[in-house]
Protein backbone atom coordinates (compact mmCIF):
# COMPACT_ATOMS: atom_id res chain seq x y z
CA UNK A 1 0.00 0.00 0.00
CA UNK A 2 1.68 3.40 -0.96
CA UNK A 3 -0.07 6.77 0.42
CA UNK A 4 0.24 8.76 -2.77
CA UNK A 5 -0.30 12.17 -1.88
CA UNK A 6 -0.96 15.12 -4.70
CA UNK A 7 2.22 16.58 -5.50
CA UNK A 8 2.11 19.88 -4.56
CA UNK A 9 0.72 18.78 -0.92
CA UNK A 10 3.68 16.32 -0.84
CA UNK A 11 6.72 18.54 -1.71
CA UNK A 12 5.63 21.28 1.43
CA UNK A 13 5.09 18.28 3.91
CA UNK A 14 8.12 16.76 3.56
CA UNK A 15 9.59 20.17 4.06
CA UNK A 16 7.50 20.47 7.58
CA UNK A 17 7.29 19.02 10.30
CA UNK A 18 4.03 17.99 11.23
CA UNK A 19 2.88 17.79 15.05
CA UNK A 20 -0.04 15.59 16.64
CA UNK A 21 -2.41 16.90 18.67
CA UNK A 22 -3.73 20.25 19.01
CA UNK A 23 -2.21 23.78 20.00
CA UNK A 24 -3.78 25.66 22.76
CA UNK A 25 -5.80 28.48 21.08
CA UNK A 26 -5.77 30.52 24.01
CA UNK A 27 -1.93 31.02 23.72
CA UNK A 28 -0.30 32.96 20.84
CA UNK A 29 2.11 31.42 18.90
CA UNK A 30 5.18 34.07 19.20
CA UNK A 31 7.44 30.77 17.35
CA UNK A 32 8.07 28.72 15.29
CA UNK A 33 5.37 25.90 15.79
CA UNK A 34 5.40 24.01 12.29
CA UNK A 35 2.16 22.63 11.56
CA UNK A 36 -0.68 20.49 12.81
CA UNK A 37 -3.95 19.15 11.28
CA UNK A 38 -7.64 19.10 11.54
CA UNK A 39 -10.15 18.08 9.45
CA UNK A 40 -12.27 20.79 7.34
CA UNK A 41 -14.95 20.99 4.52
CA UNK A 42 -13.28 18.55 2.06
CA UNK A 43 -11.07 16.68 4.48
CA UNK A 44 -7.74 16.79 6.24
CA UNK A 45 -6.18 19.87 6.30
CA UNK A 46 -2.64 20.92 7.37
CA UNK A 47 -1.86 24.14 8.41
CA UNK A 48 1.32 26.87 9.53
CA UNK A 49 1.07 28.15 12.89
CA UNK A 50 3.45 30.98 14.83
CA UNK A 51 6.72 32.46 13.31
CA UNK A 52 7.39 29.83 10.66
CA UNK A 53 9.75 30.55 7.73
CA UNK A 54 9.16 27.92 5.03
CA UNK A 55 6.00 28.90 3.78
CA UNK A 56 7.07 31.67 1.06
CA UNK A 57 5.64 31.25 -2.26
CA UNK A 58 6.16 32.99 -5.44
CA UNK A 59 3.59 32.12 -8.13
CA UNK A 60 2.03 35.10 -10.86
CA UNK A 61 4.63 37.55 -10.08
CA UNK A 62 4.02 38.15 -6.75
CA UNK A 63 5.06 36.53 -2.88
CA UNK A 64 2.41 34.81 -1.33
CA UNK A 65 2.68 33.06 2.48
CA UNK A 66 0.77 29.55 2.52
CA UNK A 67 -1.95 29.21 5.33
CA UNK A 68 -2.95 25.72 4.94
CA UNK A 69 -3.02 22.62 2.17
CA UNK A 70 -7.13 22.05 2.46
CA UNK A 71 -8.99 18.98 2.67
CA UNK A 72 -8.81 18.19 -1.32
CA UNK A 73 -4.86 18.74 -1.68
CA UNK A 74 -5.40 22.36 -2.73
CA UNK A 75 -2.74 25.04 -1.41
CA UNK A 76 -4.61 28.54 0.19
CA UNK A 77 -2.32 31.43 -0.43
CA UNK A 78 -2.09 34.48 1.48
CA UNK A 79 -1.34 37.61 -0.57
CA UNK A 80 2.51 38.80 0.73
CA UNK A 81 3.67 41.81 -1.62
CA UNK A 82 6.36 42.18 -4.80
CA UNK A 83 9.55 41.32 -2.58
CA UNK A 84 10.05 38.95 0.19
CA UNK A 85 8.88 40.30 3.64
CA UNK A 86 10.20 38.63 7.09
CA UNK A 87 7.18 37.57 10.14
CA UNK A 88 6.22 40.67 11.20
CA UNK A 89 7.87 43.13 9.30
CA UNK A 90 5.74 46.30 8.73
CA UNK A 91 5.20 47.43 4.87
CA UNK A 92 1.98 48.72 2.78
CA UNK A 93 3.66 46.58 0.08
CA UNK A 94 1.99 43.06 2.17
CA UNK A 95 -1.33 44.52 1.28
CA UNK A 96 -3.04 45.29 -2.92
CA UNK A 97 -4.21 48.98 -1.21
CA UNK A 98 -7.03 49.52 1.85
CA UNK A 99 -10.98 49.74 1.38
CA UNK A 100 -13.91 49.69 3.20
CA UNK A 101 -15.46 46.19 3.75
CA UNK A 102 -18.61 47.32 2.46
CA UNK A 103 -20.07 51.13 1.58
CA UNK A 104 -21.77 51.34 5.40
CA UNK A 105 -21.88 49.63 8.89
CA UNK A 106 -25.77 50.77 9.46
CA UNK A 107 -27.22 47.36 9.19
CA UNK A 108 -26.23 44.04 9.74
CA UNK A 109 -26.53 42.87 6.23
CA UNK A 110 -23.00 45.14 5.41
CA UNK A 111 -21.24 42.01 7.05
CA UNK A 112 -21.87 39.54 3.95
CA UNK A 113 -19.51 39.32 0.90
CA UNK A 114 -22.16 39.79 -1.13
CA UNK A 115 -25.87 40.83 0.56
CA UNK A 116 -29.25 41.81 0.44
CA UNK A 117 -31.09 44.98 1.78
CA UNK A 118 -33.22 43.45 4.54
CA UNK A 119 -31.80 39.91 4.67
CA UNK A 120 -29.19 38.19 6.66
CA UNK A 121 -28.49 36.21 3.14
CA UNK A 122 -28.59 36.22 -0.39
CA UNK A 123 -31.43 33.76 -1.14
CA UNK A 124 -30.49 33.22 -4.37
CA UNK A 125 -26.83 31.76 -5.27
CA UNK A 126 -26.11 34.96 -7.74
CA UNK A 127 -25.25 36.56 -4.23
CA UNK A 128 -27.09 40.12 -4.31
CA UNK A 129 -25.23 42.92 -3.94
CA UNK A 130 -21.54 42.52 -4.16
CA UNK A 131 -19.52 44.26 -0.92
CA UNK A 132 -16.99 46.96 -1.72
CA UNK A 133 -14.55 44.49 -0.98
CA UNK A 134 -15.11 41.98 -3.10
CA UNK A 135 -15.38 44.29 -5.98
CA UNK A 136 -11.97 45.55 -5.51
CA UNK A 137 -10.46 41.77 -5.09
CA UNK A 138 -12.76 40.93 -8.20
CA UNK A 139 -10.64 43.43 -10.22
CA UNK A 140 -7.02 42.59 -8.59
CA UNK A 141 -8.21 39.07 -10.16
CA UNK A 142 -9.15 40.10 -13.65
CA UNK A 143 -6.21 42.46 -14.10
CA UNK A 144 -3.63 40.17 -12.25
CA UNK A 145 -4.62 36.32 -11.89
CA UNK A 146 -7.02 35.54 -14.73
CA UNK A 147 -3.89 34.35 -17.24
CA UNK A 148 -2.93 31.64 -14.39
CA UNK A 149 -6.99 30.38 -13.78
CA UNK A 150 -5.28 27.16 -15.31
CA UNK A 151 -3.62 26.62 -11.67
CA UNK A 152 -6.14 28.11 -9.34
CA UNK A 153 -8.32 26.18 -8.23
CA UNK A 154 -12.11 26.96 -7.01
CA UNK A 155 -13.48 24.45 -4.92
CA UNK A 156 -12.81 25.14 -1.14
CA UNK A 157 -14.49 28.41 -0.85
CA UNK A 158 -14.02 31.59 1.71
CA UNK A 159 -15.97 31.37 4.50
CA UNK A 160 -18.17 34.66 5.66
CA UNK A 161 -20.09 32.79 8.55
CA UNK A 162 -23.37 34.49 9.47
CA UNK A 163 -24.85 32.16 11.54
CA UNK A 164 -25.53 33.77 14.84
CA UNK A 165 -24.16 32.66 18.27
CA UNK A 166 -27.56 32.92 19.71
CA UNK A 167 -31.34 35.14 19.78
CA UNK A 168 -32.30 36.80 16.62
CA UNK A 169 -31.34 38.39 13.67
CA UNK A 170 -31.70 41.60 13.02
CA UNK A 171 -31.32 44.96 10.48
CA UNK A 172 -30.53 47.14 13.33
CA UNK A 173 -31.86 49.32 16.36
CA UNK A 174 -30.94 45.87 18.82
CA UNK A 175 -27.07 44.29 19.45
CA UNK A 176 -26.03 40.50 18.46
CA UNK A 177 -23.37 38.29 18.33
CA UNK A 178 -22.40 36.28 15.35
CA UNK A 179 -21.22 32.22 16.27
CA UNK A 180 -17.87 33.67 15.62
CA UNK A 181 -17.65 35.47 18.98
CA UNK A 182 -18.58 32.73 20.84
CA UNK A 183 -16.23 30.50 19.00
CA UNK A 184 -13.20 32.65 18.81
CA UNK A 185 -13.50 35.52 21.29
CA UNK A 186 -15.14 33.47 24.43
CA UNK A 187 -14.51 29.75 23.62
CA UNK A 188 -10.71 29.90 21.12
CA UNK A 189 -12.01 27.15 19.29
CA UNK A 190 -11.43 27.66 16.15
CA UNK A 191 -12.82 26.00 13.18
CA UNK A 192 -11.76 25.25 9.03
CA UNK A 193 -15.59 24.18 8.54
CA UNK A 194 -18.28 26.74 6.88
CA UNK A 195 -21.48 26.21 9.42
CA UNK A 196 -23.88 27.14 6.31
CA UNK A 197 -23.05 26.17 3.03
CA UNK A 198 -25.10 29.51 1.59
CA UNK A 199 -22.03 31.25 3.77
CA UNK A 200 -19.16 29.49 1.93
CA UNK A 201 -18.32 31.59 -1.20
CA UNK A 202 -17.23 29.18 -4.06
CA UNK A 203 -17.64 29.59 -8.13
CA UNK A 204 -20.47 28.46 -10.21
CA UNK A 205 -18.00 25.52 -11.19
CA UNK A 206 -18.01 24.25 -7.30
CA UNK A 207 -19.31 20.86 -6.43
CA UNK A 208 -19.80 22.55 -3.09
CA UNK A 209 -20.88 26.00 -1.63
CA UNK A 210 -23.34 28.67 -2.70
CA UNK A 211 -21.44 29.49 -5.86
CA UNK A 212 -21.82 33.21 -5.61
CA UNK A 213 -18.40 34.33 -6.86
CA UNK A 214 -17.06 34.93 -10.22
CA UNK A 215 -13.21 34.85 -9.76
CA UNK A 216 -12.03 32.18 -7.13
CA UNK A 217 -10.20 34.80 -4.90
CA UNK A 218 -11.37 36.03 -1.30
CA UNK A 219 -10.21 36.87 2.37
CA UNK A 220 -8.71 35.11 4.85
CA UNK A 221 -10.96 34.04 7.69
CA UNK A 222 -10.50 35.04 11.21
CA UNK A 223 -10.63 31.23 12.38
CA UNK A 224 -7.55 30.57 10.18
CA UNK A 225 -5.92 33.70 11.69
CA UNK A 226 -6.88 31.95 14.74
CA UNK A 227 -5.07 28.88 13.69
CA UNK A 228 -2.21 30.33 12.56
CA UNK A 229 -1.81 31.82 15.97
CA UNK A 230 -3.50 34.61 16.62
CA UNK A 231 -5.93 35.46 19.64
CA UNK A 232 -8.33 38.44 19.72
CA UNK A 233 -7.07 41.49 21.76
CA UNK A 234 -3.52 39.76 22.49
CA UNK A 235 -0.37 41.25 20.59
CA UNK A 236 1.73 39.05 18.46
CA UNK A 237 4.22 40.95 16.58
CA UNK A 238 6.30 37.68 15.11
CA UNK A 239 4.20 34.94 13.76
CA UNK A 240 3.58 35.25 9.82
CA UNK A 241 0.80 36.70 9.28
CA UNK A 242 1.41 40.05 11.51
CA UNK A 243 1.95 42.57 9.41
CA UNK A 244 1.39 45.47 11.41
CA UNK A 245 -0.59 47.23 9.38
CA UNK A 246 -4.82 46.67 9.81
CA UNK A 247 -6.16 44.69 7.34
CA UNK A 248 -9.79 42.64 6.64
CA UNK A 249 -10.80 39.27 7.62
CA UNK A 250 -14.20 37.53 5.72
CA UNK A 251 -15.33 36.91 9.64
CA UNK A 252 -18.13 39.06 11.04
CA UNK A 253 -18.20 39.44 14.34
CA UNK A 254 -21.18 41.43 16.02
CA UNK A 255 -24.00 44.19 15.05
CA UNK A 256 -22.62 46.56 17.44
CA UNK A 257 -24.34 49.94 18.90
CA UNK A 258 -22.13 51.95 16.45
CA UNK A 259 -22.97 49.06 13.35
CA UNK A 260 -21.92 46.18 11.65
CA UNK A 261 -18.80 44.79 12.17
CA UNK A 262 -15.79 42.57 11.50
CA UNK A 263 -12.53 41.13 12.48
CA UNK A 264 -9.64 42.62 11.70
CA UNK A 265 -5.54 42.25 12.24
CA UNK A 266 -4.83 45.50 13.93
CA UNK A 267 -1.96 48.35 13.72
CA UNK A 268 -1.03 47.01 17.07
CA UNK A 269 -0.01 43.02 16.46
CA UNK A 270 -3.34 41.77 17.88
CA UNK A 271 -6.87 41.62 16.43
CA UNK A 272 -9.89 43.66 16.70
CA UNK A 273 -12.74 43.97 15.26
CA UNK A 274 -13.99 47.50 12.77
CA UNK A 275 -17.10 49.00 11.84
CA UNK A 276 -17.92 47.60 8.02
CA UNK A 277 -17.33 50.98 6.43
CA UNK A 278 -13.93 51.88 7.81
CA UNK A 279 -10.63 51.64 5.37
CA UNK A 280 -8.22 49.14 5.91
CA UNK A 281 -6.15 46.67 4.17
CA UNK A 282 -6.65 43.69 1.86
CA UNK A 283 -4.30 40.67 1.93
CA UNK A 284 -6.22 38.24 -1.52
CA UNK A 285 -6.48 34.78 -0.72
CA UNK A 286 -6.40 31.98 -3.39
CA UNK A 287 -6.16 28.43 -3.48
CA UNK A 288 -3.82 26.55 -5.60
CA UNK A 289 -4.62 23.40 -7.31
CA UNK A 290 -3.57 19.81 -5.95
CA UNK A 291 -1.87 19.11 -9.16
CA UNK A 292 0.66 21.61 -9.48
CA UNK A 293 4.16 20.38 -8.84
CA UNK A 294 6.82 22.32 -6.57
CA UNK A 295 10.06 23.55 -6.43
CA UNK A 296 11.81 24.96 -3.68
CA UNK A 297 12.20 24.62 -0.28
CA UNK A 298 9.62 27.34 0.88
CA UNK A 299 11.89 29.57 2.64
CA UNK A 300 12.55 33.40 1.46
CA UNK A 301 15.37 32.73 -0.44
CA UNK A 302 14.43 29.25 -2.20
CA UNK A 303 10.15 30.28 -2.10
CA UNK A 304 8.44 27.28 -3.74
CA UNK A 305 7.33 27.72 -7.48
CA UNK A 306 5.47 26.32 -9.54
CA UNK A 307 7.61 23.79 -12.14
Amino acid sequence: YFDIKPLAMNTILANSTVHEGTPDFSQVATTDEGMYKVEDDLGMSYYFRGAVENNYVKFAGYWWRIVRINGNGSIRLIYDGTSAHANGESSTDRQIGTSDYNNSANASYYVGYTYQVDAQRPSTQNGGTASTIKGVLDSWYSNNLQNYDSQIVNSPGFCNDRDLQNGSWVVNGSEFYYSSFERLYTNKQPTFECENDSDLYTTSGSSNGNKALQYPIGLISMDEMSFAGEVSEITNSTFYLQTTLSYWTMTPSTMAFDGARMYISKTNNSVSTARTSAAHGVRPVINLKADVQLTGTGTSTDPYKLA
